[in-house]
């Protein structure tokens, strides 16, 4: 040790080097004896004793550090080197066990982490076994899904050769009936105009109704056939009471009440819809949606069609009209849970497998009744029924990674609303964006499933193939202003129109054409000057005809060809009147006149917006903010309770639905292991960055109060008074800073990119409760592997001398915390601008509230209400418990009262930063459920 000290005292005195703080030179004199333990400034000064962690061997006229890669004594009167396995830092006392896989060589102050590379792997490999179990487990469950739609495939061939058979018993014998000699002939002469064999048609419609109740029930017992072939039940509609069976001549609605799920005929009557700046969207329209029909939906861009389902279901309130079910007023909005709605966008979780989608909707909005085995196969009919048997446990794909077709997609999409077995089916624009084979391919699926589950079906379609139009039953005709053009039969749409004098052409696409008549782009034969709004008036005079007075044959067509007179007349004087005005003199208003007026009209509206709208928008009617909010917290009370049911359909409880978000959550985390690597890359890059900024961190002590008053200049007695090295403060800043930017950036993944999914779950019935607790849970074991990563690549050029699992638990909370902050943001921010958003809120609460750039002992200096600023920063608990877990080694033995006192900080608030951290981070997953039922309220309707 003497030679040492020696040896780097000569290159001192030869100007080689300069004294530092971690060189270890003494200061010793000749001239004087100075007692061992002590030092003497000079000749005629006293002796002053030297402190715990300098090394005073005798004769010193400064005290020194104790060297690096040497422990002191306590006295200070003696040196030793470091041994094998232990590394001493400056200033030791006592020796620092290396930690675990590491290698100290003697005379050390640093840890050699070769181990890390092993421990890394071993990780790693241990991440890739749970996956590898995981994926197994998955996998068996595909294969399951799998068979059970070979079940469902078997069990149709098995009803189809069962039909077949039947048809040929019934062939055969027929051959014993004689035929008839003379051939039936039509209800109509051929020379009676369209529109009157279209009236005449309606009986037959009837019988074909009555058909189709035949087929249903025969198609039912195919379901019976296929369920007992393997051994269990199916549960259906058809199995359960109907307004049909039940009796329909007592015009008396079923007991809602009861468990029994229902068939709807809805019929809607002057339905109007006026916004409450007085523009009206919808007026005057009424029509029927029948059970075991699909209806096409049309008319031009603003004539109100997804307004119209809106209004029938209650997601919009009606400013007029009424609904009525089963020829009952009700609303539809009481049997939300028998409604299933089809949006535009294919909206579902791109990581999830076909199977994965269709079986989470199933099993959250299927009765609590249907054992696990039942839904299985309702999935497994509907995945066969739709074609998509064969992509079953495909994953859905995106832009960015590849999966389904877009054909395929539509299908899941509406897939998801059929496996919940609803009464009622609208469907936004399912054919948009698919070719026209495709298309018709849906539409013919679904037509067949209307047939059979006899669905209330309504589908919102724009220029479909003639092939696709084909396949719906009945067509409602919108025109502009929201009123309507026509509402009946497919087939007898066009009689109707040539009735009003429009001719079609062979090539024409009926589709196209029923559009260009609503946008008034084509001519009538028959009505004068044809403007699209003539025909609102003769569809209601139509409507009088046939529904009012039942006129049939040649009296309906007197009827109407009144109306078009009466239509014709109404549009000369229309005319006459117009060119009337046109020849008198008016004056054009001035330019200053129209500024006034949108002047007057602008503050109008905004006056009207900032009292009327904002007042309804958060107090008044059932659909204010404050309104549903508290009839979300109240239903908390009783949502996770077993027995807590609905009149119309029971649910399974809160705590299965968020069983059920939980497992859909963990396979969206973890199932892929490239996307789970890709993103343990941030936590990766954190630890060695911060580590690189850590390295040759140490703390040295301050220098000695005597040798700065006595040898320091003026200028410098304030930086003397200081440590001489002191860098745990800024380090746990970059640490903290960077582990916010990954953890922000992780957590926006989690809400961030599937909101619109949320927003689609919850207009069927999800709470945000048992999803966000869901997500939340799941993610805490990617914040536990977060830390361990960041924690272990830290230390490869840190060297704690605190407690390392201090450190780690400090990570493993910030990341928790970060991850909430992540959750918010990506709530209340758009996804696009989340990366900038987390950088510039991260920096806001570090920098401004983090207790660096204004001390945590200053705030007492800063008004109130910036004050709480600081109790709410996870970097100013964050950056307090790194310094005192690292700084409390040194508290032993040298003087940091200073230095707490001068930040703000208390040695014993490990546990309360700890704490504070958690709490903040409650107070975020709070922020993010009630931010998750505000925005977007309008979308979970």
């Amino acid at each position: 040790v003497q030679s040492d000290a020696d040896s780097v005292q000569r290159n001192i005195d030869a100007g080689l080097s300069s004294i530092g703080p971690t060189t270890c030179a003494c200061m010793v004199t000749d001239e004087y004896i100075v007692t061992p333990g002590y030092y003497r400034l000079n000749a005629s000064s006293s002796e002053i004793p030297c402190n715990a962690g300098s090394y005073c061997p005798g004769n010193m006229t400064q005290p020194t550090f104790c060297c690096p890669g040497y422990v002191c004594t306590r006295d200070t009167l003696s040196m030793s080197a470091c041994e094998e396995g232990y590394f001493c830092p400056p200033q030791s006392i006592q020796k620092q066990k290396c930690s675990p896989l590491t290698v100290c060589n003697a005379r050390t102050e640093t840890q050699d982490r070769w181990g890390t590379i092993l421990f890394i792997f071993v990780f790693g490999v241990g991440i890739w076994a749970l996956w590898y179990i995981y994926n197994m487990a998955n996998s068996k469950k595909d294969d399951f899904y799998l068979s059970m739609i070979n079940e469902a495939s078997e069990a149709e061939k098995k009803a189809k050769r069962k039909e077949n058979f039947q048809e040929v018993k019934d062939v055969a014998s027929a051959r014993w009936t004689a035929p008839s000699k003379t051939e039936t002939k039509s209800k109509t002469s051929p020379n009676v105009p369209p529109a009157m064999r279209m009236i005449s048609e309606k009986r037959e419609n009837t019988v074909a109704d009555e058909k189709g109740k035949k087929d249903a029930a025969h198609e039912e017992a195919k379901l019976d056939d296929a369920a007992i072939s393997t051994g269990d039940t199916v549960p259906s509609k058809f199995n359960k009471e109907t307004p049909e069976t039940a009796g329909e001549g007592t015009n008396k609605e079923p007991s809602y009440a009861s468990e029994k799920e229902l068939n709807f005929t809805i019929r809607f009557e002057n339905l109007e819809y006026t916004l409450p700046d007085g523009f009206t969207i919808m007026q005057g329209v009424t029509g029927e949606f029948k059970k075991g029909r699909l209806c096409a939906v049309m008319g031009p861009s603003g004539a109100g069609k997804t307004t119209l389902f809106n209004l029938i279901t209650g997601k919009a309130k009606r400013t007029g009209g009424r609904v009525l079910l089963n020829g009952e007023v009700g609303e539809l909005s009481k049997y939300k849970r028998l409604v299933g709605f089809v949006p535009q966008e294919d909206i579902m979780l791109c990581s999830a497998t076909v199977t994965d989608v269709l079986n989470f909707s199933a099993r959250r909005r299927l009765p609590n009744t249907y054992t696990l085995k039942q839904i299985d196969r309702m999935v497994a009919k509907y995945t066969h029924k739709l074609g998509i048997g064969h992509v079953a446990t495909t994953p859905i794909g995106d832009a960015r990674k590849r999966g389904i077709s877009g054909g395929q997609r539509k299908r899941v999409n509406v897939g998801m609303e059929l496996v919940a077995n609803p009464s009622v089916l609208f469907l936004d624009e399912p054919t948009t964006g698919l070719d026209a084979s495709t298309a018709y391919d849906l539409c013919h699926t679904l037509r067949n499933l209307c047939h059979e589950e006899q669905l209330t079906s309504a589908a919102v379609i724009h220029s479909p193939s003639q092939s696709a139009f084909e396949e719906f039953d009945d067509l409602c005709l919108l025109g502009r202003g929201g009123q309507l053009i026509y509402l009946g039969p497919r087939e007898d749409a066009l009689p109707y129109f040539e009735l009003l004098g429009f001719q079609k052409s062979p090539e024409k696409n009926p589709a196209d054409f029923f559009l260009e008549v609503a946008m008034g782009r084509t001519e009538s034969k028959k009505l004068i000057n044809f403007h699209w709004s003539d025909l609102y008036p003769l569809w209601e005079e139509h409507r009088r005809a046939t529904e009012t007075d039942q006129l049939e044959g040649e009296e309906y067509v007197r009827r109407m060809e009144q109306a078009i007179k009466n239509t014709n007349d109404k549009t000369l004087k229309r005319q006459e009147s117009l060119r009337e005005s046109q020849s008198g003199e008016e004056q054009e208003p001035g330019a200053c006149s129209k500024f006034c007026s949108k002047l007057g009209d602008f503050f109008k509206r905004f006056s009207y917006v900032i009292t009327v709208d904002l007042y309804r928008y958060w107090f008044s009617g059932d659909n204010s903010v404050c309104i549903e909010l508290f009839a979300w917290l109240k239903s908390i009370v009783c949502y996770f309770n077993p027995r807590y049911s609905n009149p119309i359909r029971t649910l399974p409880n809160g705590f299965y639905i968020f069983w059920l978000c939980l497992n859909r959550a963990c396979k969206q985390t973890y199932g892929n292991l490239g996307d789970f690597l890709g993103e343990m890359a941030l936590p990766t890059a954190v630890g060695l960055l911060s580590s690189a900024t850590a390295n040759g961190l140490a703390f040295v002590g301050r220098i000695e109060p005597e040798v700065c008053n006595t040898l320091s200049p003026a200028q410098q007695i304030g930086s003397c008074e200081q440590p001489v090295a002191d860098g745990y403060q800024s380090v746990g800043m970059f640490l903290l800073i960077a582990t916010s930017f990954a953890g922000i950036t992780m957590g926006s993944s989690t809400f961030g990119g599937e909101r619109t999914v949320f927003y689609r779950h919850a207009s069927t019935g999800l709470d945000a409760i048992p999803y966000i607790a869901a997500k939340v849970i799941a993610d805490i074991p990617k914040a536990i592997i977060a830390a361990v990563l960041t924690t272990v690549l830290f230390f490869v050029q840190f060297y704690p001398v605190g407690n390392v699992g201090n450190i780690y638990g400090l990570m493993m909370v910030f990341y928790l915390s970060s991850f909430a902050q992540g959750y918010f943001l990506s709530i209340i921010v758009s996804y696009d601008y989340i990366p900038l958003s987390g950088v510039v809120w991260t920096l806001f609460w570090a920098i401004a509230f983090g207790g660096t750039t204004t001390r945590v002992s200053q705030r007492d200096t800063m008004p109130p209400f910036l004050q709480w600023f600081f109790s709410m920063s996870v970097f100013r608990w964050g950056i307090e418990a790194f310094y005192i877990n690292e700084i409390n080694f040194y508290a032993d033995y040298l003087d940091v009262d200073d230095r707490l006192e001068y930040y703000g900080y208390v040695l014993s608030n490990f546990p309360t930063d700890i704490g504070a951290i958690m709490l903040i981070n409650l107070f975020y997953i709070g922020l993010t459920l009630i931010a998750m039922k505000l925005v977007g309220r309008r979308k979970m309707k």
